[in-house]
C-alpha cells in the first residue's frame, strides 16, 4: 500500500467505522483511510494498542478526526452500547468495515450462551450492521465491507452454523464463521438493492498478524508457519489493501454483492451462493440477536 493516500480516493468529510481496528489489517486500513481524509470511529478491545494507534493517527493526519470506542463484539450488550454511542454522536455513517475476527482453540461460550467464534466473527457484526443501517442510509452511497477468508471453503454444506462442545474443531468453527461473513455480505447486498448502500466481502489473504495469538505462542507460530509454507503470507499493509479499495475506490461505486481478493472479484464457494442457506443464516442471526422485527429482517428489501 502506498505511503500516501490513494490519489483517486478522497474521503474528506466521510465517516468510517472499523471493527478490529487496533492491530493487523484493521490498523493498517485505519491509517490509510485516515490519510484519505475520512473521520474514523475505531472499535477495539485492547486498551494499550488502541491508545497507541489513536496517538499515531493524530500525529500522522490533521485532515481527519478519530474516536476510539472499546467494545467486545462477542457481547451483545456491548454491541448495543456501541450502536447507541455511534447513533447519538454522529448524524450519519458512510463506511462500515466489519473486520474484527478471532479463532479459539477450545470451545467457549459467550455470556449469551453462544459459541464464541460464531458470536465474535459473525453475530456481533450482524447486530452492529442492523443497529447502524439507518445511519448508513442517511449517507450518500454508503459502503459496507465484511472481511471473509478463503478458510470458508472448508466449512462444508451442512445446516449447522456453529459447533457444539462435543464436536468442536477450531478450524471448522472458524471456517463456518467466515462462510457466514460472506453469505451475510451477499444477502445484505440483496436486501439493500436500490438503496444506494453497497455490501461486499473481502479476503485479505494469509497475513502475518497477531491473529490467534490469544491461543498462545505455539498456536500462533504454527499458524504463521502454515501460511508461510503455502506461500500465502502477506504483510498487514498488503492485506489491508482490499479493505481500503472497497471502502473508497471511485470505480466501485454501485458495485455490490461481490467477493474481492487482491482488489479483484473472485469466486467464493458454491454453498456461499445458496439462497436457502443465506435465509437460514439470516433467520437464526435475527433470532439470536433479538432483531426479528428489524426492517432488515422483516422483508426481502430494505426501504430507505
Amino acid at each position: 500500500m502506498p505511503e500516501g493516500p490513494d490519489p483517486t480516493a478522497d474521503l474528506s468529510g466521510k465517516i468510517c467505522l472499523i471493527t478490529g481496528a487496533t492491530s493487523g489489517i484493521g490498523k493498517m486500513a485505519a491509517q490509510a483511510i485516515a490519510r484519505q481524509g475520512a473521520d474514523l470511529i475505531l472499535v477495539g478491545r485492547n486498551e494499550r494498542p488502541a491508545d497507541r494507534l489513536l496517538r499515531l493517527l493524530r500525529q500522522q493526519s490533521t485532515r481527519s478526526k478519530t474516536q476510539l470506542l472499546r467494545t467486545d463484539l462477542s457481547q451483545q450488550t456491548a454491541v448495543r452500547r456501541l450502536g447507541s454511542l455511534v447513533t447519538e454522536n454522529y448524524d450519519h455513517l458512510d463506511i462500515l468495515i466489519n473486520n474484527a475476527g478471532a479463532r479459539f482453540d477450545a470451545y467457549r461460550e459467550t455470556e449469551d450462551g453462544i459459541e464464541l467464534t460464531f458470536a465474535t466473527n459473525h453475530l456481533g457484526h450482524f447486530l452492529l450492521t442492523c443497529l447502524l443501517i439507518e445511519h448508513l442510509a442517511r449517507a450518500q452511497a454508503a459502503r459496507i465491507v465484511t472481511v471473509g477468508s478463503s478458510s470458508h471453503f472448508g466449512a462444508g454444506s451442512d445446516d449447522k452454523w456453529w459447533l457444539q462442545r462435543t464436536n468442536y474443531d477450531r478450524r471448522i468453527a472458524y471456517a463456518k464463521s467466515k462462510l457466514a461473513n460472506i453469505v451475510f455480505a451477499y444477502e445484505l447486498g440483496r436486501r439493500l438493492d436500490g438503496t444506494g448502500i453497497t455490501s461486499n466481502a473481502a479476503d485479505p489473504g494469509g497475513v502475518a498478524t497477531n491473529f490467534a495469538r490469544n491461543n498462545g505462542l505455539v498456536s500462533w507460530l504454527r499458524r504463521l508457519a502454515g501460511s508461510a509454507l503455502s506461500r500465502d503470507l502477506a504483510s498487514p499493509r498488503r492485506g489491508a489493501e482490499v479493505l481500503v479499495h472497497l471502502a473508497g475506490s471511485p470505480e466501485l461505486a454501485g458495485v455490490t454483492g461481490k467477493y474481492f481478493y487482491r482488489n479483484r472479484t473472485v469466486e467464493s464457494s458454491a454453498v456461499s451462493h445458496d439462497r436457502t442457506k443465506a435465509l437460514s443464516l439470516w433467520n437464526v442471526s435475527a433470532e439470536l440477536t433479538g432483531m426479528k422485527k428489524h426492517p432488515l429482517c422483516t422483508r426481502d428489501r430494505f426501504a430507505v
